[in-house]
């Protein structure tokens, strides 16, 4: 019974979070948003410094799309299952230069108003912390290597200029 009260309380508690955080995102972002992804009925917003951030679900497909306090958008993120998923010459490019042992701990493809997308692999080598974050073009040429080991690896605007 003590189980299932924390499970209910933890989950009005979550409920009230991101009630509050839809409160506390500007009508014009929430706008912006709604005519950028008409079909998406469930949003869970987060904000991080300037940003507003729309968590979502999209063709099977999780999502966060990053917006200022102007309600410009910024980029979208879109986590991706695997290499299938991404263009095939950064897919072909990927598996010639990384050989194992790694694995892959996630795959993000970031869209942009006014750039071309990124696609970003995160890889960690097996019986290592070490964690790196490969940035490929779609025509699959490497942008950027970032060593994350040790940090978060979070994603941010900041990163692409």
């Amino acid at each position: 019974m003590k189980k299932f009260n924390f499970s209910l309380l933890a989950g009005l508690l979550l409920l009230i979070s991101a009630s509050v955080c839809a409160e506390n995102t500007p009508e014009k972002v929430q706008e912006t948003f709604k005519k950028m992804y008409p079909k998406v009925t469930t949003v869970e917003w987060m904000h991080k410094s300037d940003y507003h951030i729309a968590g979502f679900v999209s063709d099977s497909h999780e999502m966060n799309a990053w917006f200022g306090n102007n309600a410009q958008w910024i980029m979208t993120e879109t986590n991706v299952e695997s290499l299938e998923d991404v263009p095939a010459p950064v897919a072909k490019a990927f598996m010639q230069t990384e050989t194992p042992p790694i694995q892959i701990r996630y795959i993000k493809i970031i869209t942009f108003p006014k750039m071309p997308a990124v696609v970003i692999i995160d890889i960690e080598e097996y019986n290592s912390d070490r964690e790196i974050q490969l940035f490929y073009a779609p025509d699959g040429k490497l942008l950027q290597s970032l060593d994350v080991s040790g940090g978060d690896g979070e994603i941010y605007p900041e990163l692409f200029g």
